[in-house]
């Protein structure tokens, strides 16, 4: 699959963007069920939601919060803005499927991004977390 739907997260926007044969609708219809609120929570306009389902980096304070509020309805972020390892592992296990290699590249790509120094601010930590994911799937052929 060539989307990295984040936020997904991201997750979603993680597991999303690991899972080339996951199905994108499913995928996508999700991320849309979280982001939907998240961008009233927020104040998000509609080109802040377009750019994190386009995988671009967020041009507004609030289409990083919107990213923030995504990951957190997925568990991927806690409430110290910091990356919810064991959730991201098993959203990971989740859009990998029986995959080993997938689950394998999965899990390394959390591991290196929640190891890295993100700011206090969750909006801004959720933009870190979310660039780190894309590059790290772009490193792994994922992109």
């Amino acid at each position: 699959m060539q989307r990295f739907v984040y936020s997904v997260a991201l997750i979603a926007l993680l597991g999303a963007a690991l899972v080339r044969a996951y199905d994108e609708k499913a995928a996508l219809a999700k991320f849309m069920e979280y982001a939907e609120p998240c961008k009233a929570e927020a104040g998000a306009s509609d080109s802040d939601l377009d750019e994190a389902v386009k995988h671009l980096p967020a041009s507004t304070y609030e289409g990083k919060c919107l990213r923030a509020c995504v990951m957190k309805k997925f568990n991927l972020l806690d409430a110290n803005g910091k990356l919810d390892t064991n959730a991201g592992h098993e959203k990971a296990k989740q859009y990998t499927g029986s995959d080993p290699a997938k689950l394998k590249i999965a899990l390394e790509i959390g591991d290196i991004c929640a190891a890295i120094s993100v700011p206090d601010d969750h909006c801004e930590a959720a933009e870190a977390y979310g660039k780190c994911f894309l590059t790290e799937a772009k490193k792994h052929g994922l992109m």
